[in-house]
């Protein structure tokens, strides 16, 4: 690209001119003068930037300056192309979030018919002559800039000389601390930090003057015992020998965003906590509901099913009446079992007598003999795993199953539950029409909710994957701790 600029010079110039444009002290910077977008750059211009010269290729060239500035750069670049050149003094945005004071010097490039096809823009890092205090013209003019940019800045900005001692504190500063320019001169600013904060910020300036740029969140004192959030930025300030003559802070008040964030985490929290204690309602309800159905109607339908056969036997015998018998009590048997079915949904009376297995193998096959599905199940549960997470475990077990059978339109199911790295695994597969985005999202999906729910009050985890015509495969996981005797067993 240099060669391009310098196309109208001869042949044996263009070695020159390509080793003033990369070896060059200053910024340079080549953009396409209709879409000012970048087309190349030299090193010193992208340590500018704090970029490689790859990264800003193609890139906009206004959009490595604040938005604050772009109407100056801008028009300080049409100068230039109804001119030939144009100078504008401002800053540059740092990858670092910080402002670096510059001169841009604009030359713009015509082709043959004079429209203007190319930007030269020089750019002169300001730094070292704004933090030494030279007396220069240009760098008082660059200082100026520099204060005018910095007192209409929505963020706050610090000037240090190379001691850490504040030469200029912007308004916006001051509006975040409540101290005055004058409060903040020297090391008053460090009277803002609030006391808590004064050990890590000390240290991260111990950093900073090593080079090391700082990036810390702490927290101001504002005189009327207000605290503010600041994220804050600083780096070092350089003079021509690379020396460090001073430091540049920025600080941006981030105490509305955290409390915002923190109302809705706390909000978040609440209807976990109403969650929670819903489904430990839920559950609640579920036992007692078993308990009325085994104890109360279950003894009904069982002495009703005895009276129909003593009836039955009493009765003059004929092949009608022996027919109706036979229907009412088959009738009779049906509602027995699907009343056993619903109390062992409910509260599966094997969980705690028999175990996780036993009651996930029940479960199992009842959902087959139902559905007319193929369930291959093996459990490797720990004995000593706890009735609560064996119950969300069956539940969420109960729930993949209960799905399948109602959506998934499968024909094969197979489950495994072991132990991993510190928890029990369940995994719960199908070849069924598979899970969809939407079906994740859908209002009927609160089952799988109230499960996910369960499992993070456990510190558990859970993984649907869904794959259309491919079927969906449940992960769940819960904490594991096998107890001493569990561990030496394992160890012999």
């Amino acid at each position: 690209m240099p060669e391009q600029v310098a196309d109208r010079r001869g042949p044996g110039d263009a070695g020159l001119w390509s080793k003033a444009f990369l070896f060059n002290a200053d910024g340079i910077a080549v953009t396409d003068a209709r879409q000012s977008t970048i087309l190349t750059v030299n090193d010193a211009y992208a340590r500018l930037l704090g970029r490689s010269p790859a990264e800003l290729q193609g890139q906009s060239f206004f959009q490595q300056y604040p938005s604050h500035v772009h109407a100056q750069v801008r028009d300080a670049a049409a100068v230039a192309d109804q001119g030939g050149a144009a100078s504008v003094q401002t800053c540059q945005l740092h990858r670092d979030g910080s402002l670096i004071p510059v001169a841009i010097r604009f030359a713009s490039v015509r082709d043959e018919s004079g429209t203007v096809t190319y930007r030269v823009a020089t750019v002169t890092d300001l730094r070292a002559r704004v933090g030494a205090g030279t007396a220069a013209p240009e760098a008082d003019r660059a200082a100026q800039r520099f204060r005018q940019l910095a007192d209409s800045a929505p963020i706050g900005i610090l000037l240090m000389d190379a001691e850490g001692a504040c030469d200029y504190a912007n308004p916006y500063w001051q509006q975040i601390t409540s101290f005055s320019s004058e409060q903040a001169q020297g090391d008053g600013w460090w009277n803002a930090v609030h006391p808590d904060e004064r050990e890590r910020l000390s240290e991260a300036w111990e950093q900073l003057a090593r080079g090391i740029p700082l990036q810390l969140t702490f927290r101001y004192c504002r005189s009327g015992g207000e605290v503010r959030t600041v994220q804050s930025r600083a780096v070092p300030l350089r003079d021509g020998r690379g020396q460090i003559c001073g430091y540049i802070a920025v600080d941006v008040d981030a105490t509305e965003q955290l409390q915002q964030r923190a109302a809705i985490d706390g909000f978040h929290a609440r209807v976990r906590a109403l969650a929670h204690r819903l489904e430990h309602l839920r559950e609640e309800q579920r036992v007692e509901l078993a308990h009325k159905l085994h104890s109360t109607l279950r003894q009904e339908l069982t002495t009703l099913k005895t009276e129909i056969e003593r009836l039955r036997i009493h009765v003059p015998e004929s092949a009608t009446d022996s027919a109706l018998f036979a229907r009412v009590a088959e009738q009779a048997e049906r509602c027995l079992q699907e009343l056993r079915h619903i109390a062992f949904e409910l509260q599966p009376p094997g969980l705690d007598e028999l175990g996780l297995e036993a009651a996930m193998k029940r479960f199992a096959d009842d959902s087959a003999a139902q559905a007319g599905l193929s369930v291959e199940l093996t459990v490797e549960s720990p004995a000593d795993l706890g009735r609560r997470p064996a119950v969300v475990l069956y539940r969420t077990f109960q729930e993949a199953l209960i799905n399948v059978v109602r959506h998934a339109r499968a024909k094969k199911v197979e489950s495994h539950v072991w132990v991993q790295d510190g928890s029990v695994r369940l995994r719960v597969s199908d070849d069924g029409i598979g899970m969809g985005e939407g079906d994740r999202t859908r209002s009927g999906a609160f089952g799988l909710l109230a499960i996910s729910e369960r499992l993070a009050e456990l510190g558990g985890t859970l993984r649907v994957l869904g794959v259309a015509g491919r079927g969906t495969t449940l992960e769940a996981s819960v904490p594991y701790e096998p107890s001493r005797r569990q561990r030496n067993s394992a160890e012999r």
